[in-house]
């Protein structure tokens, strides 16, 4: 396997992991068990756990900016484009993405430094959203909707049903397209 197909295998394996059993259970022991490799194996492409979890998040920003830059490409004449991707990318994080989500929000309590890349991403969405709508701060304020709805379902605090929660996402597509300028 090569090296770059072993540290897809060995973030696999720890989204499994926190997924199913949840972030306390995120032990380099567990993740080896799970990928199949040696405790040294992991150790060699993720020095610590907190590499690890940097590897974890790098991966989930990844994720979503090709979500959000598919869907872009995908509707380039959309009126404010880069909300409505933004809104679309979030609306689709898979579970396992969720769960990554709070593993690392959870490591974030006790090392802040871990959400630089995280922090960077934001500030790059927030721009460009910025840039898309008119006035900017309406397109703010669906982007802090989205990030918020996305957050209560990361934590499972939302307390919309499917229903519900579809009729929200159509409401900030809306909003989105109203607010381009």
């Amino acid at each position: 396997m090569a090296k770059a197909s072993k540290r897809v295998a060995i973030l696999d394996a720890a989204a499994r992991i926190v997924e199913q059993s949840g972030a306390a259970h995120l032990t380099i022991d567990a993740v080896a068990a799970a990928a199949g490799l040696s405790k040294g194996g992991v150790l060699y492409h993720f020095g610590s756990k907190q590499a690890l979890l940097q590897g974890m998040l790098q991966r989930l920003l990844e994720q979503i900016e090709a979500r959000t830059a598919a869907f872009h490409r995908a509707r380039p004449d959309c009126p404010n484009a880069a909300l409505t991707a933004r809104i679309l990318a979030e609306h689709d994080q898979s579970s396992a993405e969720r769960a990554m989500s709070r593993a690392i929000l959870a490591a974030a309590a006790e090392q802040p430094e871990l959400l630089e890349p995280a922090r960077q991403a934001a500030a790059d969405a927030f721009a460009a959203v910025g840039r898309g709508s008119s006035p900017r701060e309406l397109g703010w304020i669906v982007l802090l909707a989205t990030e918020g709805l996305r957050f209560l379902e990361m934590l499972n605090l939302l307390p919309l049903t499917g229903a519900e929660r579809a009729s929200v996402h159509e409401h900030l597509l809306r909003l989105a397209r109203e607010s381009g300028s």
